[in-house]
Formats: C-alpha cells, structure tokens, sequence
C-alpha cells in the first residue's frame, strides 16, 4: 500500500482496513512518514499504523 494512494483517497474518510490479519476502522486523519493516523470514531484517540504492513483499506458508509 502506497502512503501517496492513501493520501489522496482516504485521508479525512472513515475507513476500515486490514493490517497483519487484524481489522482497524477509523477516519484516515494523517499519512506521513510511512505511518497512517486512524482517528477512532467513538473518543477523539488515535491508532497508528506502518503503511507497510497495510494490506487492504475500504471506505465505510
């Protein structure tokens, strides 16, 4: 997963994606230096996440 592509699609998008089997949901807030910022949409906190190691990524309705 290319942090550019992430940047221009998903960023302030809520999002769910797959990272080493394991299923994140959030909205894409920052990707920058290889690391993607999923701010959690229930309290104003943050997970972040090596790009690299992203696998899939999907917009939520």
């Amino acid at each position: 997963m290319k942090e550019a592509f992430i940047t221009k699609y998903y960023i302030d998008k809520k999002v769910s994606l797959d990272a080493e089997g394991k299923t994140y949901h959030g909205t894409a807030s920052e990707c920058n230096d290889g690391v993607l910022s999923l701010k959690w949409d229930i309290e104003d906190e943050y997970t972040h996440i090596e790009v690299e190691k992203i696998t899939a990524i999907w917009k939520r309705m």
